[in-house]
């Protein structure tokens, strides 16, 4: 992997309760990790990841069914169901953020060391990272101080979800997260190829899309469809990005912020 641009993250930094530095000094294996993901506690990449790092016996909140698309949302107006599905399962009936939060909050036996989302079938680049459950989740984990991981495949019906899983356990097993600053995101977007055929891991800037997908018209003027798993073209900027390294068949690494403020030195007064 290559190295990490920022340095180390202060150990004194709060966060969740804090960011437990003997936490994070913890092998993997001995760590509390929380996987969940946006497609339901059943779908292939979430099972995928708890078959990859069974070893470590992780803990998995995750929604009871298809939460993709929405974003940070949280599930204000009605009650959240939890079911138990195993001895370290628990199905939500809310979204993505809400599994995080009622983790954090209610579930686990303690604080996790680590936060892996995914497997979503289907990249999370560009603009889409603001509406994915997926990269939601993780970032509700990150804005407590605890290091977060949104994980994705390269195609919508993905045929090698055990290659991607192995370079997610790969990733954490080789422990470079634990230097990721407070409060972002580690979003890793994985080829869909196998094993043998996926490149190498490259640190990437989020592409900005050139153009919008049209919706699919059901009934004019009366019904609209998401059209989904199209390709967007990418507007011309800082290179690598995420989209053009997962084209090219490599793994794309890309740190995202949770703080959205920007300074505003140089601007007029607006009153």
């Amino acid at each position: 992997m290559p190295g990490y641009p920022g340095g180390m993250p202060s150990a004194t930094s709060t966060g969740y309760r804090s960011r437990d530095a003997s936490r994070l000094a913890l092998p993997v294996r001995l760590m509390l990790i929380l996987l969940t993901n946006d497609d339901g506690i059943d779908a292939p990449g979430l099972r995928a990841l708890v078959e990859a790092f069974e070893d470590e016996q992780p803990w998995v909140v995750a929604p009871a069914g298809p939460c993709s698309g929405t974003g940070q949302a949280l599930g204000l107006y009605a009650d959240i169901g939890v079911e138990r599905r195993g001895p370290r399962e628990w199905a939500v009936g809310g979204t993505p953020t809400d599994c995080v939060k009622l983790a954090l909050l209610e579930l686990l036996p303690g604080p996790p060391g680590l936060v892996l989302s995914g497997i979503n079938p289907g990249p999370n680049m560009g603009y889409n990272i603001h509406y994915s459950g997926t990269v939601a989740a993780a970032t509700e984990a990150a804005f407590w101080g605890i290091p977060a991981i949104a994980a994705s495949v390269g195609a919508g019906k993905p045929a090698h979800l055990d290659s991607a899983a192995a370079v997610l356990a790969r990733i954490v097993r080789a422990g470079g997260w634990r230097a990721l600053p407070m409060h972002t995101v580690l979003n890793v977007n994985v080829p869909d190829l196998p094993a043998e055929r996926i490149g190498r891991a490259v640190w990437t800037r989020s592409a900005r899309f050139s153009a919008d997908v049209p919706f699919t018209v059901v009934d004019p003027g009366k019904v609209y469809r998401y059209t989904r798993w199209v390709g967007q073209d990418v507007s011309p900027g800082a290179h690598p990005t995420d989209v053009e390294t997962l084209t090219r068949g490599d793994i794309s690494l890309t740190l995202l912020g949770t703080d959205r403020s920007l300074e505003a030195g140089g601007l007029p007064p607006l009153l």
